[in-house]
């Protein structure tokens, strides 16, 4: 079983994202399209694999188990599994956040139902947002109750609840510089 403690600890290493992105960190891009998104992705992953993980983007959760038929396509936007057990250790959604909780709130479900399907109840979920500056964070508790009393999808199926899950939060703080370009300055844990 992973260490949630450490691999927060770990992605939260900004001298880790500079060694491994700088493109993010130092050079800076522009807020167009999904740069933020692509760059997020690109160090999930990368960082998973540092830390010994076989780590991918995008990964869909196979169509398994009591939950097989709701939704036809679940997918992470990273998914850690362990090499030895090969079992699914990490699952993360990462979005930007605006103040609004309806973006984050299907984020969470979404991370709820792949749990499910990779049949792996002790699986940690991370609720990756991104933000330019700090703004009002989101309702944590109400996002943790989403996954400890599971939802009703807009087709009226029920997803349980994850007896004993974790989710766990990390707010990418971006600041824009002069030249107008997207910097990642911090990496701040949450609601815990």
């Amino acid at each position: 079983m992973a260490n949630r403690k450490k691999i927060l600890q770990n992605l939260s290493d900004l001298a880790r994202v500079r060694r491994m992105l700088p493109i993010w960190t130092d050079w800076g891009v522009e807020d167009s399209g999904v740069n933020i998104h692509s760059l997020g992705l690109s160090y999930l992953a990368h960082a998973g694999r540092d830390l010994g993980f076989c780590a991918v983007t995008e990964m869909p959760a196979p169509r398994k188990g009591r939950f097989k038929h709701i939704t036809a396509d679940v997918r992470s936007d990273s998914a850690w599994f362990d090499r030895t057990s090969k079992k699914a250790e990490l699952l993360v959604e990462f979005e930007r956040f605006e103040g609004k909780q309806k973006d984050l709130s299907p984020k969470v479900e979404n991370l709820l139902l792949a749990q499910h399907r990779w049949k792996n109840p002790e699986t940690i979920l991370l609720m990756a947002y991104w933000t330019e500056g700090l703004v009002a964070l989101p309702d944590h508790a109400s996002l943790r109750s989403i996954i400890s009393r599971g939802y009703e999808t807009q087709l009226r199926e029920e997803v349980a609840g994850g007896n004993g899950s974790c989710l766990c939060f990390l707010q990418f703080i971006v600041q824009r510089g002069k030249d107008n370009l997207l910097r990642l300055s911090k990496i701040v844990a949450r609601g815990e």
